[in-house]
């Protein structure tokens, strides 16, 4: 999806109009109408402004990713004060195999929670 469409989604999803949005950036309202139409591209900073007000990533934002996900989230601490740029790093010194090994154990983990949260709420 485009910018364009990705940006009307966020805003109305989260309830904000044109003019808000525009008064949360400091633009005018028609500069956020041109995004929204696709007439102009907002800056690097406004686009990172963009993405710290719907709490997405620039990447999310800009249709390059469609993981929407709270974006704050990644920014916390992971275990033992690592962080998701620690997380990435590791991963990505893994060969292919072992990150095959890795994404598998992921989703063992996930299965186990959720066959947990499923105890733990009375269902079988």
């Amino acid at each position: 999806m485009p910018f364009p469409e990705i940006l009307r989604e966020l805003r109305e999803k989260h309830g904000i109009t044109q003019q808000q949005l525009a008064e949360m950036l400091n633009l005018t309202k028609n500069a956020v109408s041109h995004y929204e139409n696709g007439v102009n591209l907002p800056s690097l900073d406004t686009a990172e402004k963009i993405a710290d007000i719907f709490d997405v990533s620039v990447d999310y934002l800009l249709g390059r990713t469609a993981l929407e996900f709270k974006f704050s989230s990644l920014k916390g601490a992971f275990a033992g004060g690592n962080n998701l740029d620690d997380f990435i790093e590791q991963l990505l010194c893994l060969d292919m195999r072992h990150r095959t090994d890795m994404m598998k154990f992921l989703e063992y983990i996930r299965f186990h929670n959720s066959v947990c949260k499923d105890r733990k709420s009375g269902r079988k």
